[in-house]
């Protein structure tokens, strides 16, 4: 009989949760970096040092490297070239067939703000859907294989945590627009009463990891450089997003205070924008919301309105 997929989960968390348990300072002593061939040991310094020479000429000639072996502290040639910062290495190994922790590489790569590297892992056929960058590495683990895997217990990150959020998180402007360009998106949350089977089972599972996920979601959605990039009217879902987080503040205790900053960030972002207009047209143009393609009657009858300030009265935003 073939096991379900939520008793596969359940199993390889299992099993996961045993190997980190016995995981204590003897972990990079064990016998996974003894059992690496002298050719390995020599690929793997290559690709940590920036050897250019030596990493082309193994992949070039090798029959028996394996370009997925890792170090004892199980990382591959891929994730210690990025965090390295050696571009050159990175192509080169990014050139190569079944390339293990791609995901991982781009997640360290966005961390660090290697602008250059986040490029070229982009341009890998493994992104070439956007469904890629749209999955958290926990869904990507259920789905088919360790993509977003930092070494084989689990992820770099919060395991919710996708390139989008991230680069959102490091307030990485030209990471995020990358991402969108690629069909990135960070999806809202669905409302904390939401009662729909997915919000349900995550609740029943693990309340704090689903608490955790949405505190993150929002983290990102309240970013400044999200909400540059990615509305149309940055002002409008800045103070619609901060009444939002004001409202969850109330409710999730778990990270109450977390809400409430970013609550207030959002209104600092809105007085940000206002500080950089040049003349008062430009600070009406925002308040009044777009309107280029408004008639002239229609623009004579806003012309007074200054919509966001009653907004912004509306939600309580004193600034």
């Amino acid at each position: 009989m073939e096991e379900s997929p939520s008793l596969r989960r359940k199993t390889a968390m299992r099993e996961k949760g045993r190997r980190q348990a016995v995981r204590g300072p003897a972990f990079m002593f064990n016998d996974r970096g003894t059992s690496l061939t002298a050719e390995e040991e020599r690929f793997l310094d290559a690709a940590e040092y920036g050897n250019i020479p030596v990493v082309r000429k193994m992949l070039e000639e090798s029959k028996t490297l394996n370009v997925n072996c890792v170090d004892y502290m199980g990382q591959n040639a891929l994730q210690l070239a990025v965090g390295n910062e050696h571009l050159e290495v990175t192509e080169l190994l990014l050139k190569k067939e079944n390339l293990a922790r791609i995901g991982d590489a781009l997640l360290l790569a966005i961390s660090k703000g290697y602008v250059r590297i986040v490029e070229a892992i982009l341009n890998h056929p493994g992104f070439a859907a956007s469904k890629r960058l749209t999955l958290s590495p926990c869904e990507q683990e259920l789905q088919d294989d360790d993509f977003y895997a930092y070494d084989e217990d689990g992820t770099r990150f919060s395991p919710d945590i996708t390139p989008i959020i991230l680069a959102a998180h490091c307030q990485k402007y030209e990471v995020v627009h990358m991402l969108l360009m690629k069909g990135a998106r960070i999806e809202r949350p669905h409302d904390y009463f939401c009662k729909c089977g997915d919000c349900t089972e995550k609740q029943r599972h693990d309340s704090f990891s689903h608490s955790r996920s949405r505190i993150n979601a929002y983290k990102g959605l309240a970013s400044p450089a999200y909400l540059s990039l990615s509305s149309e009217d940055p002002v409008l879902t800045a103070l619609e997003l901060s009444n939002e987080l004001a409202k969850l503040a109330n409710i999730e205790k778990e990270f109450k205070n977390d809400y409430r900053k970013l609550s207030m960030q959002c209104k600092d972002f809105v007085v940000g924008v206002l500080d950089l207009c040049r003349d008062s047209e430009e600070v009406e143009a925002i308040l009044n919301g777009d309107l280029e393609s408004a008639d002239p009657l229609e623009m004579h009858r806003h012309k007074a309105s200054l919509s966001r300030v009653k907004l912004a009265i509306k939600y309580e935003v004193k600034k």
